[in-house]
């Protein structure tokens, strides 16, 4: 039976934390391997995508995965030499650097995105009995965590 708020130790929540995200990240791991990429990389491609055709600069993406600019260089340089993202000079000012994700990639996109959706929702409801309205809870509470 679950501990309450005032009932459960720091140290205990803290250890439930480290297990949950050990989970999530062999779940994430496990699938994403099938595509040769890790879960960062697939961070980065997910942003990528999602900023369209006009791409993103490498500082917001540096900004948005929480990473410094030498791991996010390296990030895309090597996701451009897989054919997955291009990286250009901004037309206005060239020390900007866009990435665009390459079109032929956005139909793997897709389906990473829904066939990594439902691995995490299968495997969470298999193994923890954990139902898609908990998984909504808990999203939602990191959100807010993390808009703090």
């Amino acid at each position: 039976m679950a501990k309450d708020i005032l009932q459960i130790t720091t140290y205990e929540s803290g250890i439930l934390q480290s297990a949950t995200h050990r989970l999530l990240s062999r779940i994430k791991t496990d699938y994403l391997g099938q595509y040769e990429l890790t879960a960062m990389q697939w961070f980065v491609i997910g942003h990528v995508y999602e900023a369209g055709e006009t791409g993103i600069r490498l500082s917001e993406l540096m900004k948005i995965v929480d990473a410094t600019m030498p791991f996010i260089t390296t990030m895309v340089t090597l996701l451009e030499s897989k054919g997955i993202i291009h990286k250009t000079s901004d037309v206005k000012d060239s020390r900007i650097k866009i990435a665009t994700l390459n079109p032929k990639y956005r139909r793997t996109v897709q389906k990473i995105e829904k066939g990594l959706k439902q691995e995490l929702l299968d495997r969470l409801r298999d193994k923890s009995q954990v139902t898609e309205d908990e998984l909504q809870t808990c999203i939602t509470v990191m959100q807010k965590i993390t808009q703090s």
